[in-house]
């Protein structure tokens, strides 16, 4: 999962997997759901984080962490 904010556009990306988006569904106003060729979550958009989310430093927040595939099933 990666967490990346745009200060220029005001706008958070949360984004799941690796690879592209194939479709883009819109939820509510400034909230964007991204999703893969299969229909899974791929990555959410929200635009307008000031007015969303009071934090100071967001437009320093950038998290990432690896994608991985799903668990091994128990032996």
């Amino acid at each position: 999962m990666k967490i990346s904010y745009d200060a220029k556009a005001d706008a958070l990306y949360i984004k799941f997997q690796d690879g592209t988006s194939a479709r883009t569904r819109k939820v509510e106003e400034g909230l964007l759901v991204d999703l893969d060729e299969q229909g899974r979550l791929y990555g959410i958009e929200i635009i307008g984080m000031k007015g969303r989310i009071p934090i100071p430093e967001l437009g320093k927040i950038t998290l990432d962490f690896p994608i991985t595939g799903p668990e091994p099933a128990p032996a």
